[in-house]
């Protein structure tokens, strides 16, 4: 994929990277490409001449061809957005990508992305190579986009058990939990509810690069250990929840996965929501509830890797903290 968008500078866009269109055991299968596709997301936002954070949404599909909306970031804190078509051919897709680029203190400006991308992994998975230059200079790279995969159908609901007629009371919480965890929904993620509160978070550190927490089982000889799920080459140490009060209700789930020594994680405050439940198939109603500036919103951590999975060595989380939501400015919350 070639890219390109200037605001005071003149545009360049280079030549494709070529690749192979039809990897060995990929094939669209005749699947549906219509839905959300979106890479990884990173942990800081792109710089130097690197992209990523890219989120495709299919609308539209016909045997020839796709279309949808794009966005993505790219180094020097440039935004790009726009509309994007593809033409089909076998498990081969000519992407086009049209729009603007956004960046601060600067205006924006039109860019063009083109490239061809290889459809893998029976039609779920997308490979785009790109190059080209933005309005901050040179890009390139390789991203892979995938597409979540539907659950299976729940099971048929058991039959209603007579009721109790003398049933116990549920007990008061026993944690230092700001929120009574009870209370809450969890979405996407499993139910981890039950958990004891065996950590206590310490900190929170927010700025424009991510979120730092700093809690109890964090390091150490009795830290929580590391865990590798399906499809990881490494290991995972904990995972960040955000708890918000969408509709009167509160709704949480498994948001940025940490591995042991990373400091800071998930982004910018005010793009919480479309970094860390971007999916609304798995993640709504959090999807649409960024939380304002001054909002009370909790967090809390798990050992292991809750992010739309379950991959864990003990069953344990921290207590739950309310703080005022901060801007992008950042905010030191210590406990």
């Amino acid at each position: 994929m070639a890219g390109a968008c200037g605001f005071d500078h003149s545009t360049n866009v280079l030549t494709p990277t070529s690749i192979n269109t039809n990897p060995s055991g990929s094939s669209a299968s005749g699947n549906t490409l219509v839905g959300m596709w979106s890479s990884n997301a990173l942990p800081t936002l792109p710089t130097g001449s690197t992209c990523g954070n890219f989120h495709y949404q299919i609308a539209s599909q016909t045997p020839t061809s796709i279309a949808g909306t794009f966005t993505g970031d790219c180094g020097g804190g440039i935004t790009i957005s726009g509309n994007a078509t593809g033409q089909l051919s076998g498990t081969s897709v000519a992407m086009t990508v049209n729009g603007t680029g956004t960046g601060p203190g600067l205006p924006g400006c039109p860019f063009t992305l083109t490239g061809n991308g290889a459809i893998e992994d029976n039609g779920n998975t997308l490979r785009i190579p790109f190059s080209g230059t933005t309005c901050m200079g040179p890009v390139s790279g390789v991203e892979v986009m995938r597409k979540p995969q539907p659950t299976a159908p729940p099971p048929a609901p058991a039959p209603t058990p007579t009721p109790d007629p003398t049933p116990t009371p549920t007990p008061t919480p026993t944690s230092n939990d700001a929120i009574d965890i009870n209370s809450i929904s969890i979405v996407g993620s499993p139910d981890v509810r039950s958990w004891p509160a065996t950590a206590t978070i310490r900190a929170l550190d927010f700025n424009a690069s991510g979120l730092a927490i700093d809690f109890t089982k964090k390091d150490g000889a009795g830290r929580w250990p590391d865990v590798v799920p399906p499809g990881w080459d490494g290991g995972l140490q904990y995972t960040v929840w955000m708890v918000v009060n969408h509709g009167g209700r509160w709704y949480t789930a498994g948001g940025v996965e940490y591995w042991y020594g990373l400091g800071r994680s998930g982004g910018p405050p005010s793009r919480y929501a479309s970094n860390w439940y971007y999916n609304p198939q798995i993640w709504a109603p959090l999807t649409y509830h960024q939380p304002a500036v001054g909002e009370q919103v909790g967090f809390f951590v798990t050992a292991g890797d809750q992010r739309a999975k379950d991959s864990h060595i003990v069953a344990e989380r921290s207590n739950i903290v309310v703080v005022p939501f901060p801007s992008d400015g950042g905010a030191y919350y210590p406990f």
